[in-house]
């Protein structure tokens, strides 16, 4: 029997973090295996898309860039590429105190693995790892392509679009997100994203427009019993600082402040006033100078509801697997896009090693690696987001008096979590069966 032929033709949808990331993981691993490779990415928007805010790149998050070829990019942008974290300090905006901090260094200041964090906007991050596709022969990115569904004919995989277009691949990777159509419209229709019951709001304020000194060195969350507001600088030249509020918002309100280009100038102002209204009424009274003078500007905050995928939810069939958010997506927290650049390289790796593996025991092999992990990670990150929810008087009091110790406890455990390296990570090798398929395979890796 002949070996299984490696897929030559892969389709990623979602031309986001994870799914370029995917892109330029599967080039480097399989070309040198595949030298007729080809890698289409099918992004839904007309051009990259620039929603978001500022995404936070932690020690693991940089070294995975970096072994991408994407943080030299970020580099050359020079300011724009990002303000380098050294820590993200926790403020009480009752007393004005600092409560504790978030190391992305150790105790001599060295970055963990020669890495620090950094503070980018989304839409730069994905410029430079566009930068990066650019260079990669075997990439492609095609816009305006909105995914319909999906089916499995004849040991291949096909994508219908809104366009009436289809394409046909030898693998599917699904990359667009907590919303993915690759998710509800063909793996399984069942798992919908949910709203968290929390939201950010975000803007963007520039530094001179405060009069007020500036209590963080480069990056802070400061916590109140009325929600968490994170700032933060964007730029290595502290001109811009991010602003992000994590508050709790009723669902059944969220229609009435959603911005759309189609909206009139009237709804647009009423929405932009109300929305400064409501970081007034949570924020206005904070003990930090810098605080009441960002909300009490007429910064344009945006309202972004938070989803989620519930946990246990399916990630494959036979030629289609989800990766990042739209396999997983969980409330943000401080590793949310190294989960993303993880999962990409990893399933890279663990495709190259059973290559010439029917896809099924590609899949399984991934998932027994990854699953409990994010799942985890997911019931961690849903403990924290309750921490921002409204509480009474006593109970933020409390929140206050118990974080210090819980950062302490747990500044180990982080401390090691940055020196992770998914190049590193130990992986299965391949089940010998009587399929002589899989027999090879097992030889040839006793062999290595």
């Amino acid at each position: 029997m002949s070996a299984l032929t490696p897929p030559r033709d892969i389709a990623i949808v979602g031309a986001g973090i994870a799914g370029i990331a995917c892109a330029l993981s599967l080039s480097r691993e399989l070309t040198p295996l595949v030298p007729d490779l080809q890698i289409t990415i099918y992004e839904r928007h007309d051009i990259l898309s620039t929603s978001g805010g500022a995404i936070n790149l932690t020690p693991v998050a940089q070294r995975h860039l970096a072994q991408l070829g994407v943080l030299d990019e970020l580099d050359r942008m020079g300011s724009e590429g990002g303000a380098d974290v050294e820590a993200i300090e926790l403020f009480s905006m009752r007393s004005g105190r600092p409560i504790g901090s978030i190391d992305f260094v150790d105790q001599k200041g060295n970055g963990f693995g020669g890495y620090k964090g950094r503070r980018v906007m989304r839409i730069v991050l994905s410029m430079a790892m566009m930068a990066v596709i650019e260079r990669t022969p075997n990439v492609e990115v095609v816009f305006g392509k909105k995914v319909l569904g999906g089916e499995e004919i004849n040991e291949k995989a096909v994508l219908h679009f809104s366009d009436g277009t289809e394409v046909i691949s030898d693998l599917v990777v699904g990359c667009d997100g907590v919303h993915s159509a690759v998710r509800t419209r063909w793996v399984d229709p069942d798992s919908v994203s949910q709203y968290t019951g929390m939201s950010f709001l975000q803007a963007t304020i520039p530094t001179k427009s405060l009069s007020s000194k500036i209590h963080f060195r480069s990056s802070a969350l400061n916590v109140s019993r009325h929600g968490s507001l994170l700032t933060s600088f964007i730029d290595s030249d502290h001109e811009q600082i991010f602003a992000a509020a994590i508050v709790q918002f009723d669902e059944a309100e969220l229609s009435n402040y959603r911005l759309d280009s189609g909206q009139d100038w009237a709804s647009k102002d009423r929405i932009r006033r109300d929305l400064r209204n409501e970081m007034r009424e949570r924020f206005a009274k904070s003990a930090l100078p810098c605080i009441r003078e960002m909300v009490d500007s007429k910064a344009d905050w945006m309202l972004y509801p938070v989803y989620q995928v519930q946990p246990g939810s399916r990630w494959c069939m036979n030629r289609v697997i989800l990766l990042g958010d739209a396999a997983h997506a969980m409330p943000p927290r401080d590793e949310s896009a190294a989960y993303a650049l993880d999962d990409a390289i990893l399933f890279a790796r663990i495709l190259s090693r059973y290559y010439q593996e029917p896809l099924t025991e590609v899949f399984e092999a991934y998932e027994r690696l990854r699953r409990e992990t994010v799942e985890s990670a997911f019931k961690e990150s849903r403990r924290m987001w309750d921490r921002n929810r409204d509480m009474g008087f006593l109970e933020s009091r409390l929140k206050e008096w118990m974080m210090p110790f819980q950062i302490r406890n747990r500044r180990e455990k982080r401390e090691s979590a940055w020196e992770f390296d998914a190049t590193k990570v130990l992986l299965p090798t391949p089940t010998p069966s009587e399929d002589m398929v899989s027999l090879n395979s097992f030889l040839r890796e006793e062999k290595v």
